[in-house]
């Protein structure tokens, strides 16, 4: 009993935290990530259940008192979240991955909203993912770092850095407010838990800010790391945008898994090209994962949305295990495997001749590359079939459609009438 008399004492501090506006999105996903798998459960059942409590519950930030407590005692008798390994077939989930973007989170939806705007109109253009590395390339894995909070100096330093980026003023405005957001955590009554995530949040955008400005590094490369700052950024105000529990919480746990490859970016052992690889992995899953949640780019049926969440989190999974110093040499080997298939997917027969398919319909080149983008963030044909269903595809499908003398007709018409992940067995052969 008194322990759950304390955790609603953390829970109602925490509330109130969130409340006064300091912990915003990174920072919300930070604390939520402090929740356990119990706790999610019981708060997606919750929600699954009567789905017109979800409203209110999420409106009712005040009794959050009386919302906590259920959580938290079904949360003391799970220590063994602890065992959570199980997740670990894709030896990816430690635990972070099931803490969801808490309720509260919401609370602070508004402000996420009207920020999500513009970033989703800056997702667009940079909608350009690096090339994946060429399938077979190697690196070492990352040494495993310690994980501090960032001293004021150093904090100091990743402000410096974010100045001298190539961002817009909004966009360096917004990442300023996001590392301020997480030392609020990292200083506030939260638990250890919420503080150590965010403290690794904090630390994955500062080690990408100071490569950002390492002359060591490619000019590319230095801008690649400024955008994949932007990048986790906006992606965790979706995270803590509308949309399900348990919708929010697939892309929080990708976007955990990225945010530890930056963090291990700081193994001074990796050499700039193996930094490099590894960043231009994380770079096309993360611009995989904000075009999942844009309007206008997300999959819109229950089916498509769910297959291309499967294929980001299982080769962010796989980029996280591949680069972990704990992996066994099976691990790795698996993982590589599954990152190979992805860097590949362009060079796939299939895709290719889909590709020749578009041009000979006159596909305009707008259509054509987010084609490719789509094929690069979630794989052949997943990917592209994406790709099919963007705005700057619907007269080429539509004439591919009504062109019933190609082999390709009733790929392009199952696109047009039925989600677009039950359509792969329309692929000529």
């Amino acid at each position: 009993m008194t322990t759950t008399a304390q955790r609603r004492v953390v829970r109602a501090a925490s509330a109130s935290l969130l409340a006064a506006g300091l912990a915003l999105s990174s920072g919300m996903g930070a604390m939520a990530a402090s929740a356990a798998p119990a706790q999610v459960q019981a708060v997606e059942t919750a929600r699954a259940q009567p789905t017109p409590p979800p409203p209110p519950e999420e409106e009712v930030p005040p009794p959050v008192e009386e919302q906590v407590p259920p959580p938290v005692e079904e949360e003391v008798p799970p220590p063994v979240e602890e065992e959570v390994p199980p997740p670990a077939e894709e030896e990816v989930p430690p635990g972070e991955e099931e803490v969801p973007p808490g309720e509260e989170q919401q609370q602070n939806n508004p402000d996420g909203e009207e920020e999500q705007n513009p970033a989703e109109e800056e997702a667009n253009p940079a909608e350009q993912p690096a090339e994946l590395p060429a399938e077979g390339e190697e690196a070492p894995p990352a040494q495993n770092v310690a994980i501090q909070t960032l001293t004021a100096d150093e904090l100091k330093q990743a402000q410096a850095n974010l100045a001298g980026t190539n961002l817009s003023a909004a966009e360096k405005a917004k990442v300023k407010k996001q590392l301020d957001d997480l030392q609020a955590i990292i200083n506030g009554n939260g638990t250890q838990k919420e503080k150590d995530d965010a403290k690794a949040l904090a630390k994955g955008l500062a080690e990408a800010l100071r490569l950002s400005k390492d002359t060591d590094f490619p000019k590319e490369d230095r801008e690649r790391y400024a955008k994949l700052v932007l990048g986790v950024t906006n992606a965790l105000e979706k995270v803590n945008g509308n949309g399900s529990l348990a919708e929010r919480l697939v892309y929080f746990k990708v976007l955990n898994d990225l945010n530890l490859v930056l963090t291990k970016l700081t193994d001074k052992n990796l050499t700039v090209q193996e930094k490099v690889l590894y960043s231009k992995y994380a770079d096309v899953l993360l611009g995989g994962v904000l075009a999942a949640q844009q309007p206008g780019t997300a999959p819109t049926k229950p089916e498509d949305k769910k297959k291309v969440q499967e294929k980001l989190a299982k080769s962010a999974a796989a980029l996280k295990v591949y680069q972990s110093a704990d992996s066994s040499p099976e691990q790795r080997s698996a993982a590589k495997a599954t990152l190979d298939e992805q860097a590949g997917a362009v060079n796939n027969s299939q895709y290719q001749e889909l590709v020749e398919e578009l041009k000979r319909l006159k596909a305009p080149q707008s259509c054509l590359d987010v084609v490719q983008n789509r094929t690069q963030q979630a794989g052949w044909p997943d990917g592209s079939l994406w790709g099919l269903t963007d705005k700057a595809c619907a007269d080429t499908v539509q004439a591919g459609a009504a062109d019933t003398d190609s082999d390709w007709s009733a790929l392009f018409q199952c696109v047009l009438d039925q989600p677009f992940s039950t359509c792969t067995n329309r692929i000529p052969e």
